[in-house]
Parts: C-alpha cells; structure tokens; sequence
C-alpha cells in the first residue's frame, strides 16, 4: 500500500500544471471583461440586494415587487413573480402573458427594458453575455447583460450564443450570426471537452 501511495505522490509532483482551456476565466474580470465563449448558460438565481433592491410579496395580494434596505417601496408589488436583480442591474419578472411569453427584464427604477423569450419556465438564460428577447411580433433578438438591446428582435428563431455565434432562422433561411448581428460561418464542431 505504502509503495501505491509513493506512486502516486511521486506522478502528482512530477506532473507539470497544465494551462487552463483558453475559454476558461482564472481570475476575476473587470465588468468590462471580453465575455468567455464557454457556452454555460448564466443562472438567474441572485443574492438579494444588488442595486438597493430586495424582493418582497405582498400577503394580501401575493403579488410581488420591490423594496429597498429601508423598506420603502421602489417597485410595486404588481408581478406574479419576480427574481433577484443581478449585479449589472437586470431582474426577471413575470407579468401578464403577451405573445406568448409573461416574462419581462426590469431595471433597478422598475422600467421594462424587453420582453424576454421563455425558456425552462423561467426567463432566458444569459449564455456569453446574451439572453434571447421578443418583441410584438414574436420575433427574437438579444439583450446583454447591462440592459441594451444588443441585437434588435428581428429573428423567426434564435439559438443562445455558443463559441461566439447564434443559430438564427428569418423567413428566407437559418444562418449563423456573430456578436454583432452579422452573418458568418458556423462555429467548430463541438468534441465534448
């Protein structure tokens, strides 16, 4: 036994520390950090009190809203539902259904910034900086993190953004987009590690 352990340490010290993948993040980044092309999809599940706001439920309604640290009321307790803010001051909401999808993203004043698309009975995910919206016409685009509109609702369908491109569908085709909205090849074949 003790010579299986002396393998072992012996294999663990001589073994050189590889570099982490280059789409994984070592340290904490700036806000203003490249978003990571890890295609991991970005919780909504946030501590209370980012941007001053806690949610709460109102007993006689049980509808729920906002207050700040104080207590006092920002945002009405007008919501079906509503999920923590996150840092960048975004929070999901659920309203009364409109195109199909009852979610909204608020900023921390309680103003709807976009409808968003409904995905695993919860708004979209963010993945790489985006989550998907729609507008009245059903159709999807992207919003990032910060609350603007990166790419307008324009899309029949759009897939999450994975290695830096999105899977879109108009009307004349399915095409890959980058970042900014514009066409460009597919991204490599995924190899599962």
């Amino acid at each position: 036994m003790r010579a299986l352990w002396l393998i072992v340490v012996g294999a663990c010290r001589s073994t050189p520390t590889a570099a982490p993948p280059s789409n994984v993040r070592t340290t904490v980044a700036p806000k203003t950090a490249t978003v990571v092309e890890n295609c991991e999809s970005a919780s909504n599940g946030f501590k209370p009190g980012n941007h001053d706001r806690y949610s709460f439920e109102d007993p006689k309604t049980t509808k729920w809203g906002f207050k700040d640290k104080s207590g006092k009321l920002v945002i009405p307790a007008i919501y079906e539902h509503v999920y923590e803010f996150s840092p960048s001051g975004l929070a999901g909401v659920v309203a009364p259904a409109k195109d199909g999808t009852p979610f909204l993203f608020l900023d921390p004043s309680g103003k709807a910034i976009a409808r968003v698309f409904a995905f695993d009975n919860g708004p979209d995910y963010f993945q790489e900086g985006y989550a998907r919206i729609v507008d009245d016409q059903k159709r999807m685009g992207f919003i990032d993190e910060t609350g603007k509109i990166a790419i307008a609702p324009k899309f029949v369908f759009a897939s999450p953004f994975c290695h830096g491109k999105s899977e879109v569908e108009l009307d004349e085709g399915t095409y890959f987009i980058d970042r900014q909205g514009n066409k460009t090849t597919a991204p490599p074949p995924d190899t599962g590690t």
